[in-house]
């Protein structure tokens, strides 16, 4: 009698698990100014089965960051129809000075440049350089030992064999946009205004599977188990859509492994009273 009772109870607890990753993963939501995001970001308040793992946002505020490939970016533009990100990396929106000095790159299985990009040039700690060659230097002054260093920037970059190059101690290469590389060269833009211009990024991540959930009525998210895209349904999670009829009760529960992560523990209690059919059920 208590074996035959302890199914129901249990598949109960497969139900309610799919209904909260149904609850708590929306077709769309807001992050700072940011309005009608969806998958694959996510909220870094929402369940991380919401959205893909490579595409949480920060949302502080007016402020919104990602991180690509452990550095923190800015985003300063989303084009949700076009898949493209304009960013900018935190640190350098706040202080030019750095602590550590790192070259800005991809994860180039979820993000790509766009043709909009081009590469400058950050020079710290060198010695004097002048300007009568092109590309165009801008000197400025960063601490340390309690000094100040001469650093420049430089737009279009320069390479790291580079005379001027070889003159500095650290060169790094960053991501700017084409354009403002222009108003650098051409109609003396700051150094601010470069890098808070940005750069773009287009995100290859497939849309369609995603599309194709939210038609059918379910919500886009995650399975970090097979690492891979699942359409939450009111019911049961599906690979890609989300059927119009709910399934029998047997259909849920002899497919574990398309659920979210969380319900791995409720599959381990079930091994647990099938090896021990005499305790108690919580």
């Amino acid at each position: 009698m208590f074996s035959q009772l302890q199914f129901p109870l249990v598949f109960s607890g497969y139900v309610n698990v799919y209904e909260e990753a149904y609850s708590k993963c929306s077709a769309s939501f807001s992050c700072g100014n940011f309005t009608d995001i969806g998958y694959p970001f996510w909220r870094n308040d929402q369940p991380d089965y919401c959205g893909h793992p490579g595409f949480k946002l920060d949302c502080q505020g007016d402020r919104v960051t990602i991180d690509i490939n452990s550095q923190k970016y800015d985003i300063i533009k989303i084009n949700y129809e076009a898949q493209f990100l304009k960013i900018a990396k935190a640190d350098f929106m706040l202080n030019i000075c750095l602590v550590s000095f790192i070259n800005s790159t991809l994860d180039f299985n979820l993000f790509e440049y766009t043709f909009s990009d081009q590469n400058a040039s950050l020079l710290y700690y060198c010695d004097h350089l002048t300007e009568d060659h092109q590309p165009r230097l801008q000197e400025f002054t960063c601490p340390i030992n309690n000094r100040h260093s001469n650093c420049y920037f430089t737009a279009p970059a320069i390479s790291s064999n580079d005379e001027f190059s070889s003159r500095c101690k650290i060169s790094l290469l960053i991501p700017v946009l084409a354009f403002a590389v222009e108003g650098f060269t051409i109609y003396s833009w700051s150094i601010d205004q470069v890098i808070k211009e940005g750069f773009e990024v287009r995100w290859i991540i497939d849309q369609e599977q995603c599309r194709d959930c939210l038609i059918s009525g379910g919500k886009c998210g995650y399975n970090r188990t097979i690492n891979d895209f699942t359409c939450f349904c009111p019911y049961q999670p599906s690979p890609r859509t989300c059927s119009m009829t709910q399934p029998r009760a047997n259909s849920a529960a002899a497919n574990p492994s398309t659920a979210p992560a969380t319900e791995l523990v409720m599959r381990d209690k079930i091994d647990e009273m099938n090896q021990h059919p005499y305790l108690p059920i919580l």
